[in-house]
């Protein structure tokens, strides 16, 4: 499946996406890490003001996958990035 695929069927599968929210990104990225099999990986920080999510990268042809799924879950919206998703909370491991 491409990933242009598996982000549309999953949106689809999801209840009430909102391209504009970056929750809902997160959570089609979260997928795309276990379907793939992908060795980067999400950390959450549970915190008294919420959940902190951080985005470790194993390498940059995963980033590059990853930035497709922001890209096709955003209609190509330039203002959403990885960076922007998870409010710079990246973390590049190559």
């Amino acid at each position: 499946m491409s990933i242009t695929e598996f982000v549309r069927k999953t949106i689809s599968e999801m209840n009430g996406f909102d391209k504009d929210h970056k929750e809902g990104i997160q959570e089609i990225i979260g997928m795309a890490l276990e379907v793939y099999q992908l060795k980067s990986y999400e950390e959450v920080e549970e915190t008294s003001s919420g959940k902190i999510r951080y985005l470790y990268i194993d390498s940059m042809m995963e980033e590059n996958m990853l930035s497709k799924i922001v890209e096709v879950s955003t209609e190509g919206d330039p203002d959403w990035t990885i960076e922007s998703v998870y409010d710079s909370r990246v973390i590049r491991e190559y």
